[in-house]
């Protein structure tokens, strides 16, 4: 980590958000991928130049790709965790569970895309970064019209209590439902969006703005990696050993 001196601004600036995908390996079956993004930023040197500053890891998202007719879906669930095993009601055998596509009845669904995770860095937060990464990642990685994308928006950290934790879905939910995700009548608690319809697409229309925004980060929080190809991360909370992830897995 770079040492602060009395010349050094107290904040670098961040740029131009993209994503980097890369497959988990987590899937032994070939009816479901397993997949991993990264939100990369571009990074502004101490005097503002680009320059050849290695890019900053800002938060990741990981997701699943699962094709319809192919295998139980439970039991692709189940191979994974309990997070994705949580998803298993929403399906019947190897398709999608008919009260499911009944709330879509008028659009193919041959592809399912569950988010798992979605994770921005403690200092990026309250940018709309989150919601940019996942409306991204489906643009990207999901069939055009026939795709089911579908979310879980539990809290990342325990709560207090249940009702805390109750609240804390609620909130997570609406948040969501502004982005293009909408209740799943057979399990409410669920959210989804088909691809057929324009809500994600629009959703990723209005962040577009996002691309040309710059986001001043405290310097004492970039870190710097040892991978192959160097490239900084944010540190959410407190510094970690040599190979610093941006945000804890």
């Amino acid at each position: 980590m770079a040492e602060m001196t009395a010349a050094t601004p107290p904040y670098v600036m961040l740029f131009r958000p993209r994503l980097r995908y890369s497959s988990t390996g987590e899937s032994q079956f070939d009816a479901m991928m397993t997949w991993r993004a990264d939100l990369e930023l571009g990074y502004l040197d101490e005097d503002g130049n680009e320059g050849d500053a290695p890019d900053v890891v800002g938060g990741y998202a990981e997701f699943l790709i699962i094709n319809v007719g192919q295998h139980p879906i439970g039991d692709l669930l189940d191979s994974l965790s309990q997070d994705t095993a949580h998803f298993a009601g929403l399906f019947e055998g190897d398709d999608v569970a008919l009260a499911v596509q009944e709330q879509f009845d008028d659009v193919p669904i041959n592809r399912v895309l569950i988010v798992t995770m979605v994770e921005v860095a403690e200092p990026l937060r309250r940018n709309g970064l989150g919601p940019w990464i996942v409306t991204e990642l489906v643009e990207r990685m999901a069939s055009p019209t026939d795709t089911l994308a579908l979310m879980y928006p539990a809290p990342a950290e325990p709560q207090p209590s249940k009702a805390a934790e109750l609240a804390a879905v609620r909130s997570l939910s609406g948040y969501w439902q502004q982005f293009g995700f909408t209740p799943i009548e057979h399990r409410p608690e669920f959210l989804g969006a088909t691809t057929a319809y324009a809500h994600l697409s629009r959703a990723r229309d209005a962040m577009r703005a996002l691309e040309g925004v710059m986001f001043p980060v405290p310097r004492s929080v970039i870190g710097v990696e040892r991978p192959a190809e160097p490239r900084h991360t944010v540190i959410s909370d407190v510094p970690e050993p040599v190979g610093l992830r941006l945000v804890r897995d």
